[in-house]
């Protein structure tokens, strides 16, 4: 980490070497932030950690760095929802989503920094805009949602979009699991679960594609102390939070993010 002149050397290995302390910083509020959003509603924390720590570490990087976060702190978090969840609508969704993250990952790993981040912002804006419209509860006005074609084509998209945006697949996926896990405790516990089998997934495909090196793992359990008090506060304000008004203010803030990822890349 340059700071002053100094880097951080921990075993010979040198994480955020080059990155100054204030974005350092600034990935550590990202990521607290983006679990204490994870910790309440059981998903949404990687498109608001992108966003902001794209500016500072570019888009691969800060995309391996939050699939690592992401996966260690779900070994918390899954138990949370595991009594509760639905398990038949997670089995139906693994395996389409792991698809989609086979496709996703090659897509990525093709993808130079200058091509992902508009690509990124992008699908940021697809994600939220098809969110805010209701697109999942509309479609199943005119088509059984449960039906195992929908059910298929629904995860193959979510894991591939999630995988190459680095994040919103369960927002993807969020209109459809609230229709089929009408309550609070059940849409939660079934969110957490399905992030549990994502990650898991995204984890071993960038894995297997040789993007994962000491250093980005180092960086990401310096970040676990963060993470683990974001999801605590999160799970605690679980009860008490106005999930609707929290999503429409988070829907701004990352429509912003991805507007202005696209427009900066253009210029």
């Amino acid at each position: 980490m340059a700071a002053g002149g100094q880097t951080l050397d921990i075993f010979g290995f040198s994480p955020f070497d080059g990155t100054l302390a204030w974005a350092v910083a600034l990935v550590a509020l990202a990521h607290f932030a983006g679990f204490l959003i994870r910790g309440a509603f059981g998903f949404g924390s990687n498109l608001p950690i992108i966003i902001l720590t794209t500016w500072a570490l570019g888009p691969h990087h800060a995309i391996i760095l939050v699939i690592l976060t992401a996966t260690f702190a779900q070994a918390h978090l899954f138990p949370q929802g595991f009594k509760r969840a639905d398990w038949g609508l997670a089995r139906r969704l693994t395996v389409g989503v792991y698809v989609g993250i086979g496709l996703g990952t090659y897509v990525f790993a093709s993808l130079k920094a200058e091509a992902l981040a508009p690509i990124l912002g992008a699908l940021v804006i697809l994600i939220v805009l098809m969110d805010r419209f209701d697109a999942i509860g509309r479609l199943g006005r005119v088509v059984d949602l449960s039906g195992r074609a929908l059910v298929a084509g629904l995860s193959v998209v979510s894991g591939f979009v999630g995988t190459v945006s680095g994040g919103g697949g369960i927002y993807f996926l969020a209109p459809f699991l609230r229709h089929m896990c009408p309550t609070p405790v059940g849409f939660r516990s079934t969110s957490l679960v399905v992030s549990g089998i994502f990650m898991l997934g995204r984890a071993l495909f960038v894995l297997i594609a040789g993007m994962i090196d000491l250093e980005t793992v180092i960086e990401a359990l310096l970040l676990m102390p963060v993470v683990l008090l974001g999801g605590w506060i999160g799970g605690r304000w679980f009860r008490k939070a106005d999930a609707a008004r929290f999503f429409r203010g988070l829907s701004l803030m990352l429509l912003a993010g991805a507007v202005s990822l696209i427009v900066k890349s253009l210029l």
